[in-house]
């Protein structure tokens, strides 16, 4: 089953909200009961020649290279162990390469690149969808969903997690989940959305569904 039309863009800065705010210094007011704030995690320093590394890797994972990118991936990681945008771009990068040519142990070992990803940096919206990509291929599906929503709830636009979710109902037959999810990616960037649905079989066992057809067409 390829899959290479989920490939999409990410936006890798993630913007990080600071609390501030004016403490009087009466004993009144510092006696006064809080509610505790929960911030995210802050991401780890990535080294600039790693950062370099990781770039490279990403722009030979764009064009199916994944051979090559997962040797810069590999010397991004060496030149810094905490280049959490390494280990994912990695493990999408083996999850796809197994995908292609049917190696299960490269796509169990790209999940467990992507979770090291997570582990170093949990908030990393475009390791959520790198893993629920890596799931999918792997036949998780309930995981598969959960980390696309995740991205979904992060990015409300994000045209791709929408469509890999509509993939997912569709691989199962689910006409009316699949359609749903699918109607949302299309709305948000047609053409592209629309040529895949048409080409790829993930739709296979929907195509004669009466509200499927007319939304490739």
């Amino acid at each position: 089953m390829k899959i290479k039309s989920l490939l999409c863009s990410f936006a890798c800065a993630i913007m990080l909200i600071q609390l501030t705010g004016c403490m009087s210094a009466s004993s009144d007011t510092a006696s006064q009961a809080t509610t505790p704030q929960t911030q995210k995690a802050q991401p780890p320093t990535i080294r600039s020649d790693s950062e370099a590394l990781s770039t490279q890797g990403l722009q030979a994972y764009q064009q199916f290279d994944y051979d090559k990118a997962i040797a810069l991936y590999d010397k991004a990681i060496t030149a810094d162990s905490n280049n959490y945008k390494a280990y994912s771009g990695k493990g999408i990068a083996m999850a796809m390469r197994g995908n292609a040519t049917g190696n299960k142990a490269d796509v169990s070992s790209g999940i467990a690149y992507i979770q090291k990803s997570l582990s170093l940096y949990p908030d990393y919206v475009p390791t959520f969808y790198d893993l629920a990509l890596a799931c999918k291929i792997n036949g998780q599906y309930e995981v598969a969903t959960q980390y696309f929503q995740k991205v979904i709830d992060a990015e409300p636009d994000n045209t791709w997690s929408y469509y890999g979710i509509a993939t997912m109902y569709g691989d199962k037959g689910e006409a009316k989940e699949a359609v749903a999810y699918l109607k949302k990616a299309i709305a948000l960037d047609p053409q592209p959305v629309k040529e895949a649905a048409r080409t790829q079989s993930h739709f296979d066992k929907i195509r004669s569904n009466a509200e499927f057809q007319p939304l490739v067409q």
